[in-house]
């Protein structure tokens, strides 16, 4: 016999369990969370996790802030722990996206946060390991820095089920009925349910659920790959996390000894199969990122060259930003997906916005149809500064 639910989240990972919890916030019982594995187990284990505040939008912005102030009381707002490290962010920038980033910094200050530009003479005081050739300028954030992502999304997920929510792990969605408009049956491995709201916060695997009704959503999944490399004697202690467009790479400290690199945008060679997140990364891709690295922070130079790290996968739009928004065509479906390497640091944001859809409400921080999917049919595709892949 199927299970009734008056809102139905599919997926648990930060997006998911976020979800989750707002809505159990006002909901309580009502709200069923379905995760195939484990909480935190799929793209937000291997996420990188960090907290910034540059955006080049104020739609993301203002969601970028209102995650922030959670993540930076999150014992008090949420319960459990989300690992936040204050630790500071650094995004450097060559001379042709100097003037783009301070149009960003004036457009955050004025919000209400704390950022400025910095000179690289001034970045070189701030970072005293750093290379400053070829930087034009930077923009500082104190108060930024990086989490624990599963812990996050456990904390979400814990808080949601003390408010009466169901967790259930381990119970993975097969196929989505839809008739008439309306999802009508959501079945699974083990059984089936009928959902008043039926939201997927699904990742990588969101076109594999929206083909199960027919549907195909503007996605695709890229694989981000992640090394970690240990810093010498003289390079120890947690730095600020930095990002540098000119030579597409972001880093962040992991302890006292390790930095963990990724890249700002993976090529597009880099799709990748929704299974991949965890292996190993590449020695190609590891040696890329120790030849990069080095250049700016020539203390790596000295870092082991044995390759170290992981596999991570982002569900990517043709803008790099999410679709968050009602179905245009199925009443009860809410979408929440396509979150290009931005989701975790905008997951309380997004839960907010999806509980005020899932309840008929304008979300507090963009228009509805701002993240609605139709906009890349409509060639309404969001502008940003950079347009350069995560970093937007």
């Amino acid at each position: 016999m199927a299970e009734h639910a008056e809102f139905l989240v599919v997926g648990g990972g930060s997006t998911g369990t976020a979800i989750a919890y707002y809505l159990s916030l006002v909901a309580g019982k009502e709200v069923l969370l379905l995760e195939a594995n484990r909480v935190g187990s799929g793209q937000t284990g291997y996420s990188t996790a960090i907290i910034r505040l540059h955006y080049s939008t104020p739609e993301v912005a203002r969601m970028a802030l209102e995650s922030y102030r959670v993540f930076e009381r999150f014992e008090d707002l949420v319960g459990g722990s989300c690992g936040f490290r204050r630790v500071g962010f650094v995004l450097a920038v060559p001379e042709g996206l100097r003037e783009g980033l301070e149009r960003n910094v004036s457009m955050l200050r004025s919000m209400g946060v704390e950022t400025w530009a910095v000179s690289p003479e001034e970045l070189k005081d701030l970072m005293p390991w750093v290379d400053v050739e070829g930087i034009a300028a930077a923009a500082y954030e104190p108060g930024s820095g990086f989490a624990d992502p599963t812990e996050t999304a456990l904390s979400f997920a814990r808080a949601a089920a003390e408010n009466g929510a169901r967790v259930v792990e381990g119970e993975r969605v097969t196929k989505v009925v839809v008739e008439g408009g309306e999802v009508k049956r959501v079945l699974t491995e083990k059984g089936e349910y009928v959902p008043g709201t039926l939201i997927l916060a699904t990742g990588v695997w969101t076109q594999q659920l929206a083909s199960t009704f027919g549907r195909t959503v503007p996605m695709k999944v890229l694989r981000e790959e992640i090394g970690v490399f240990t810093r010498p004697e003289d390079f120890r202690g947690e730095h600020p996390v930095f990002a540098d467009l000119g030579m597409d790479f972001y880093m962040r400290p992991h302890g006292e000894a390790e930095t963990y690199v990724g890249s700002i945008e993976p090529p597009p060679t880099a799709l990748a199969s929704q299974d991949e997140g965890g292996r190993p990364i590449s020695r190609e891709t590891y040696m890329a990122y120790h030849e990069r690295i080095s250049r700016r922070f020539p203390a790596f130079e000295r870092s082991p060259h044995q390759p170290r790290g992981w596999t991570g996968l982002y569900d990517v739009t043709p803008d790099w930003h999410p679709v968050i928004c009602r179905d245009p065509e199925v009443s009860n479906l809410i979408w929440a997906f396509g979150l290009s390497g931005h989701g975790f640091k905008l997951a309380p944001a997004i839960g907010m916005s999806v509980r005020d859809l899932a309840l008929g409400k304008r979300p507090e921080f963009f228009e509805p149809d701002h993240f609605a999917m139709e906009r890349f049919a409509r060639g309404r595709g969001i502008i940003t500064t950079y347009g350069i892949g995560v970093v937007s």
